[in-house]
């Protein structure tokens, strides 16, 4: 999620698409450590359980500051139109020739909710372990839950 710390603070709302999309990903990988689901079961479980989020997502691309753009009008970013979409394609096709859609700003980050979940699952997992080799309060062992 980026440069989030402790405290609360003006900057710390997340404010883009992207950073909320970021929120939501990570939430899955946490709640994927904290009941003992491995990385490669949270892979799973997501094309099994949610195929239609994979095929929206094969779609989404987010800009430079965060905001979303889609092929999917179910899933269109904040102020995005059916004519974004299409300079968007025109751009992928050929970026030397072809502007960014209107109101987006170049690079274009594409969705990977696999990719972020094995990010995010493996950093969730060194603080489990860690927090766990220091006795962090509130670990309890295997026979304890």
């Amino acid at each position: 999620m980026g440069n989030v710390g402790r405290k609360w603070e003006r900057p710390v709302p997340l404010r883009t698409e992207y950073e909320r999309r970021a929120a939501l990903v990570e939430l899955d990988a946490l709640v994927a450590v904290w009941l003992g689901i491995t990385e490669e079961q949270l892979e799973a479980i997501y094309p099994a359980r949610y195929p239609i989020l994979g095929d929206y997502e094969d779609v989404t691309w987010f800009d430079a500051n965060g905001r979303k753009i889609a092929g999917n009008w179910n899933t269109y970013g904040t102020g995005q139109t059916k004519e974004h979409w299409e300079q968007f394609l025109k751009y992928l096709e050929d970026p030397e020739n072809n502007p960014v859609p209107d109101g987006y700003t170049a690079p274009f980050y594409k969705a990977d909710r696999i990719a972020e979940y094995r990010q995010a699952h493996a950093a969730f997992s060194a603080r489990l372990a860690e927090a766990t080799r220091l006795g962090a309060p509130g670990q309890h062992s295997e026979g304890n839950r």
